[in-house]
């Protein structure tokens, strides 16, 4: 089920719309609008296993022994 970007022509909104079926007609969020353009947006695909190792995580500031250190963030 992709989902679909979308900018009215009528009121400019840019909306996210679930297209569940071919057949199916996007309207706008906020003024419910059928003349859309759909845009051009960044895909999200995952395959398989990630080929990166996420990065460390660190303290509550996101420093690596951060937290309760005189001068960090949380305090101590």
């Amino acid at each position: 089920m992709p989902i679909y970007e979308y900018r009215c022509e009528k009121c400019g909104a840019t909306s996210e719309v679930l297209v569940l079926g071919k057949e199916e007609t996007a309207a706008c969020t906020e003024c419910g609008s059928a003349d859309l353009v759909k845009l051009m947006s960044a895909a999200n695909v995952g395959v398989g296993s990630p080929s990166f190792s996420p990065p460390e995580t660190g303290g509550c500031c996101g420093s690596p022994g951060s937290c309760g250190s005189p001068g960090g963030c949380c305090g101590g």
